[in-house]
């Protein structure tokens, strides 16, 4: 190898590092968000360079103390574990501040810019201790695990931000941590690894994917804290109203024979973004026909690459591409907003101290409350009683506190409701709740597969 082809080569894996950054950072930007201004980036960007220090620190000082740890071990205690830790450390910091101003989708595109700025650092500086092509393969594939993983980050902390303390309000967040921690761990173990293991890096890439795109939606069909703030609400009392509201509309419309309206699951797909979408998968068909007929030619043009990474490189990480275009931000909104398919289950709850009860019914429970329909204006956090009957087994006396309440005085078909948050998690109420209802969910499941 020449001199100067092994400059151009050092240079051009900072460089990968680099575009693939900007790549997913502009693609996101420009395909869903439109939010804040210039500072609101640099701003991100910043607190990821800072986080990447915290991050390889970490590593640095503890590395001696999990060298005899199993290899799988050592990719989440000296990786993932640092690097979402400082990532999600660095977004708190933040979003703390701007809680009261933020929304979900700000939280989003916060997390994704910090988690951009954290790969690329990164990556570039793994670019000068690595190979060529498993320097490429490491720009390409931990950079959109990196920004994924800090939009879903960015998305939970301000959700428990937002939430009305209490109830292990910050149980999703806890489990979202673990859940990335734990997938970025494995990315890690993978990577190091080598082997057949790094075909599946992709399947990584999609399942963070995939859960970014779920909350994605939700953000989208959440409103504005500030807005909910002037009800004296929060997010998890908002999620609360709507789910019931959906599950109320959605009974009324089949009671009256109406027409439940027609609401598409998917977006459509522009033209532009299809033509793109079939390239990036034609991609992997045509290299194919190397791999299978003239595999000797592949280290002819692309010198000193492994079957495995020409594999993952040239055929998965393609399709992966095509994948992205397809799917980003297909998922329609108005579909989760306004579409109910089934009423998950009928929930008949009894308010009220015992000689003062008044009946009425829900739709869903969670772990801090619910929403039901009243008569009887409540007093609001004024603890009470409330009585549940579910599938034959009932649930007395457990304690509730109205929070936030619905009425209209001057509209007499207004119908009045309250929203009730538990003042301790009734668990065995939640976990008989839960099996009625998947057996209900599969019930319709196998009635929908026959019919």
């Amino acid at each position: 190898m020449s001199f100067f082809m092994y400059d151009w080569l050092v240079f051009l894996k900072p460089a990968a590092a680099v575009l693939a950054a900007w790549f997913y950072w502009d693609f996101y930007r420009k395909t869903y968000y439109s939010g804040q201004g210039r500072i609101f980036t640099i701003l991100a960007f910043f607190y990821g360079m800072i986080a990447t220090g915290i991050a390889l620190a970490w590593e640095i000082g503890v590395f001696d103390l999990f060298e005899s740890y199993h290899p799988f071990q050592q990719a989440v205690l000296l990786g993932a574990l640092p690097e979402e830790t400082a990532k999600a450390l660095l977004i708190y910091l933040f979003l703390k501040k701007e809680k009261g101003s933020s929304n979900l989708a700000d939280s989003l595109y916060f997390g994704l810019t910090v988690g951009v700025a954290f790969g690329c650092i990164e990556n570039v500086f793994y670019s000068f201790q690595l190979d060529f092509w498993p320097g490429i393969l490491r720009s390409g594939t931990s950079l959109p695990f990196h920004t994924f993983s800090g939009g879903i980050l960015g998305f939970f902390i301000l959700k428990t931000l937002q939430s009305r303390k209490g109830n292990l309000s910050g149980l999703d967040f806890c489990l979202s941590f673990l859940f990335l921690t734990l997938l970025h761990g494995l990315y890690n173990f993978l990577l190091l690894e080598g082997g057949l293991g790094t075909a599946m890096i992709p399947l990584i890439l999609g399942l963070s994917f995939l859960t970014l795109e779920l909350i994605v939606v939700q953000a989208e069909v959440t409103l504005p804290f500030e807005v909910l703030q002037s009800e004296n609400l929060y997010l998890d009392d908002y999620a609360m109203i709507r789910k019931f509201s959906r599950y109320d509309a959605w009974l009324r419309a089949a009671q009256s024979n109406e027409s439940i309206q027609s609401i598409p699951l998917l977006r459509d797909l522009s033209l532009e973004r299809a033509i793109i979408s079939v390239f990036l998968f034609g991609i992997p068909l045509f290299c194919l026909n190397f791999y299978l007929f003239v595999p000797a030619q592949i280290p002819y043009y692309l010198e000193n690459i492994s079957s495995l990474e020409f594999i993952t490189l040239f055929m998965e990480y393609p399709a992966w591409l095509g994948f992205l275009f397809l799917v980003r931000g297909l998922l329609n909104p108005s579909f989760f907003r306004e579409r109910i398919l089934k009423i998950p289950l009928f929930l008949s709850v009894n308010l009220g101290a015992e000689g003062e009860e008044e009946p009425s019914l829900a739709y869903s429970l969670s772990r801090k409350g619910f929403y039901s329909p009243v008569i009887r204006e409540p007093e609001l956090n004024r603890e009470t009683f409330v009585s549940f009957y579910i599938a034959g087994k009932s649930f007395e006396k457990i304690k509730v506190v109205p929070i936030w309440k619905n009425f209209r005085e001057n509209d007499p078909s207004h119908e009045s409701g309250a929203l009730y948050r538990f003042s301790q998690i009734p668990w065995g109420l939640l976990t008989w709740r839960w099996l009625v209802r998947i057996k209900q969910q599969y019930r319709n499941a196998v009635e929908a597969v026959f019919r």
